[in-house]
């Protein structure tokens, strides 16, 4: 298969490049932080919480906390790094942000197919991607997808 550009260095991007990896396939992902920032983030960690530090309830009996559990079973990344930064926060599963994100970054710079590239993207990679950039893609990228979708 083809290397996979994901765009986004978040919780999807980073979960999506670290499956993508453990499947065999060389992954490119694009973090812009910290060559551009946000709004909204304070470093340039890769899966940096930014207004939460709750993923929410943890309870085999709630959706969100099967969903959480079948994450685990599939050998989620997200969730064992959460599992391993777990603060006390009653039903829900809260982290500690800062370790958190210290060790998603330090667990995608060791994986050897994943190459991280800290630069923003402007326009759409025309290799297979995944856009998994969220509520805070930047302006350029952001006008990119708007043209490629008319709206």
């Amino acid at each position: 298969m083809e290397r996979v550009t994901v765009i986004g260095g978040g919780l999807a991007g980073s979960e999506a490049a670290w499956q993508l990896a453990r499947a065999g396939v060389e992954v490119d992902l694009y973090e812009m932080r910290p060559q551009r920032g946000t709004a909204a983030h304070q470093t340039d960690q890769l899966a940096e919480l930014v207004c939460s530090n709750s993923f929410r309830n943890a309870t085999l009996e709630t959706a969100v906390g099967l969903l959480k559990e079948e994450m685990r079973q599939l050998g989620s990344l997200v969730m064992s790094v959460a599992d391993a930064h777990q603060v006390p926060a009653g039903a829900c599963l809260a982290v500690d942000r800062t370790q958190f994100a210290a060790s998603m970054t330090k667990a995608i710079e060791a994986e050897p197919r994943i190459r991280l590239v800290r630069e923003e993207l402007t326009e759409l990679p025309s290799t297979t991607a995944i856009l998994a950039t969220g509520p805070l893609t930047s302006p350029a990228l952001s006008d990119a997808l708007t043209r490629v979708l008319g709206t």
